[in-house]
């Protein structure tokens, strides 16, 4: 058995019954953190589990957040140097006669745009389809 200390619910009581959507709930999660502080945090869902659930992924998506906050800096300084280093290194590289290298980094960065488009577009279907599940 080991030690290792996690964040626990270690309470959740139903507050009431939303007035703006009809089946969900309000609930209050008790939660004991890693140092042992106990905070609370409202929560809504169509039950406990639900609620929890909710609680949870909004935390660490939360949590994410926080990851690319820090690191989009280096993101971004990455991709300038990758439109600036390819074309240079093609132009030093090639014959003269070639020069496709100028456009990779356009055409890489319009690739990661609809890629990025496509990805969201399937990941908001899936959820309306989640909300949904009756829809034929």
């Amino acid at each position: 058995m080991s030690n290792l200390k996690r964040r626990k619910a270690i309470d959740c009581k139903l507050v009431k019954e939303s007035k703006s959507y009809s089946g969900y709930f309000k609930y209050i999660v008790t939660v004991e953190d890693v140092d042992g502080s106990v905070t609370k945090h409202p929560s809504y869902g169509v039950d406990m589990q639900d609620a929890i659930k909710r609680l949870v992924r909004s935390q660490n998506a939360d949590k994410v957040v926080e990851v690319v906050e820090k690191k989009q800096q280096f993101f971004l300084l990455a991709l300038f140097a990758f439109c600036v280093l390819i074309p240079l290194l093609g132009i030093i590289s090639s014959d003269g006669k070639n020069n496709f290298w100028l456009i990779l980094p356009l055409i890489t960065i319009t690739m990661l745009f609809f890629l990025y488009e496509i990805l969201e577009n399937f990941r908001k279907n899936k959820f309306l389809d989640k909300k949904n599940p009756n829809k034929s």
